[in-house]
């Protein structure tokens, strides 16, 4: 699409791309300082003491004191260089294994990507781990022979395995899994505002290609990734915006987000690199959609098992931030897809808006889905925070009564009633398979957990847990701009932070239980084959159509006709045996419904609710609105 080729990085501007070794004199400037330094110290550890949602849970999982932390900063200021300043303020935060709650480096470092030029990703061969290229830029590698395929088996010197497990420690990721893909990912690509500068200026790397053995040494570049930053010449630009997050609507929906900044950034980076994202097999009947490049794809697959339809959500993160535009194509596309079944496909999805998840369940269930609730922590400062913005007043009042019952969390209350969840209600009726990874973080965690408590369907995983970011995410600048007169200032130069406010729980089976850390355990784990990454995720997609078939598709299709004082509803339907009929949530009527269309009249209402049970077992629904005069 034109759009997808305005978003690539030319070759000519790769061949421009600055190397890391020109671009670490930029970094002996001094940009911020010593009182700078000391306002962002001390900015960050205001956001730890008073507002960081997580900070006794990450004390006691991992052992570690972040405010004393803080503290012997800001007491070495004098001592430390710039880049000694950055690196540690940025690893007192990445020891907190919390990716929302994160130092975004002031220039040069912000809107700078280094990049080897491919990316590798782990596949399992008769249950031995191996690294793939995945994807290859030959203009920024530089080698003909290193071509997607090839296994990597040397980085550096070190076995890859080891390279990697290291990289991995590095990162923030909340639990094992996710600690790896993040280590994975950022040995190839790292945003130098959120990650550390590569240590090494070139990486020499050992791998094979049809059995031969090939070595090469490939430079770390640097790439623009944030269109708000003006190239100098010499720059290769990929046109991204790396985080704008105003919403231009108003109300709580606007404005509660949780996204993975890291993961957003390098989702749009791989685009303009290596787009397309990912690369198909046998040519995919993909179906149009009206939603921005990069946000969704639609299309029908077959696998082994059948026929199905595949949803991939790249993100939750509009990019002109129409949550609602983005539902409303959604709701279009279901009606297109086959009835059989839907590979739901969130993988590598850093979150985005909260509403848009939590809303998005309803389709594809004829349960009332039950919103996630979340928690304050309790202290002084939330307790102003909830009193100063508006729509944050409802848990103002648990978080007073604190001070007698010395509670940590305040009350758990969703952000949505189950009405603005449910307005739309069930639309997609034939069974529904989640796919995740390690890399699905913040409201798609929150989306997984939903999906998994409200007994949608099952959960297949990639990797064995999903990345565990459960809160919503504000800006450093939110809290200045939001609260007046509180105690959060502006910061220097550029320089931005980023802390968890309020942290989610899960519900159902699961109810009380913190996203944070502890993610979601997938219901099936597939393990990525070489076959999956070269051959668009075949083996991966008859795991999934397996799923499907064992469950069994329902049909509820209505066609409704108002008639002055009654409604008259032509219902077809499949592998249903009754239909209960609730108008303006009251019961008026129970039918059997035998495979085929029958018309059934109700009284006149606002809001009629039709359920299909098979049996004893709520297994569709249909909810219809009308304006009444």
């Amino acid at each position: 699409m034109p759009a997808d080729e305005d978003k690539r990085l030319s070759r000519e501007a790769a061949a421009a791309a600055p190397l890391l070794t020109d671009f670490r004199a930029q970094l002996d400037q001094r940009s911020l300082s010593d009182k700078e330094r000391e306002v962002v110290a001390r900015q960050a550890a205001r956001l730890v003491d008073d507002v960081y949602v997580h900070q006794w849970q990450k004390r006691a999982m991992y052992g570690i004191d972040p405010s004393q932390r803080l503290r012997l900063l800001r007491r070495r200021l004098g001592q430390l260089s710039e880049a000694e300043f950055h690196n540690e303020l940025q690893r007192i935060f990445t020891d907190l294994r919390d990716l929302h709650t994160l130092y975004v480096l002031p220039r040069p470092y912000v809107g700078k990507l280094a990049t080897v030029g491919m990316l590798i990703e782990q596949c399992w061969d008769g249950g031995e781990p191996r690294w793939l290229v995945s994807h290859v830029r030959p203009d920024l590698v530089g080698d003909p022979k290193l071509v997607r395929g090839a296994e990597i088996t040397h980085w550096n010197g070190a076995p890859i395995a080891v390279a990697v497990a290291r990289n991995a420690e590095k990162e923030g990721g909340s639990n094992p899994p996710a600690r790896l893909a993040r280590g994975r990912e950022r040995m190839t690509q790292r945003s130098l505002a959120v990650s550390q500068v590569p240590d090494e200026d070139w990486v020499d790397v050992r791998y094979s290609v049809g059995g031969e053995i090939h070595e090469t040494r490939i430079p770390w570049r640097i790439v623009s990734v944030n269109d708000e930053i003006t190239p100098t010449d010499g720059e290769a630009v990929a046109t991204v915006d790396a985080g704008a997050e105003a919403a231009p609507t108003t109300g709580v929906a606007a404005n509660v987000l949780a996204m993975d900044l890291r993961t957003e950034v390098v989702r749009q980076v791989k685009r303009a690199l290596f787009a397309p994202p990912d690369i198909e097999a046998a040519e995919p009947t993909l179906i149009p959609n009206h939603r921005p490049d990069g946000e969704l794809k639609a299309r029908t697959i077959t696998t082994a098992h059948g026929t199905f339809g595949h949803l991939r959500l790249y993100t939750f993160h509009m990019e002109d931030q129409d949550y609602n535009g983005f539902l409303a194509e959604i709701r279009r596309l279901l009606a297109l897809m086959p009835r059989d079944g839907l590979i739901l496909d969130v993988r590598g999805n850093g979150g985005g808006y909260v509403y848009a998840a939590e809303a998005l369940m309803q389709y594809f269930t004829p349960r009332i889905v039950r919103p996630e609730p979340f928690q304050f922590v309790n202290t002084e400062a939330t307790a102003a925070l909830s009193t100063a913005v508006e729509w944050l007043a409802p848990w103002n009042a648990s978080i007073g009564e604190a001070i007698e019952t010395g509670a940590q969390y305040s009350t758990a209350i969703p952000f949505f009633t189950e009405d603005e969840v449910n307005d739309v209600g069930q639309l997609y009726h034939g069974p529904v398979v989640l796919v995740t990874d390690a890399l699905c973080y913040s409201a798609t965690d929150i989306f997984a957990a939903g999906f998994q408590d409200n007994e949608i369907g099952p959960v297949l995983g990639v990797e064995g847990n999903t990345g565990a970011g459960g809160a919503t995410v504000w800006e450093h600048s939110d809290l200045v701009n939001r609260w007046p007169g509180g105690p959060f200032t502006a910061l220097p130069r550029g320089a931005r932070l980023r802390v968890s406010l309020l942290r989610t729980l899960r519900v159902g089976a699961h109810a009380g239980q913190p996203l944070e850390d502890l993610g979601v355990l997938p219901n099936e784990l597939h393990q990525l084959t070489r076959r999956d990454l070269l051959e668009g995720n075949a083996d991966l997609f008859d795991a999934a159509g397996a799923l499907l078939a064992k469950r069994t598709p329902r049909q509820l299709d209505v066609e409704a006709r108002p008639m002055g004082s009654l409604i008259e509803l032509a219902v077809t339907t499949a592998n249903l045996s009754s239909l209960d009929c609730y108008v303006d949530g009251r019961p008026v009527k129970s039918v059997a419904v035998p495979d085929g269309r029958r018309t059934v009249t109700v009284p006149a209402g606002e809001h009629v609710r039709l359920e299909g049970f098979d049996g004893t077992t709520l297994a569709a629904a249909r909810t219809l609105r009308f304006a009444m005069a």
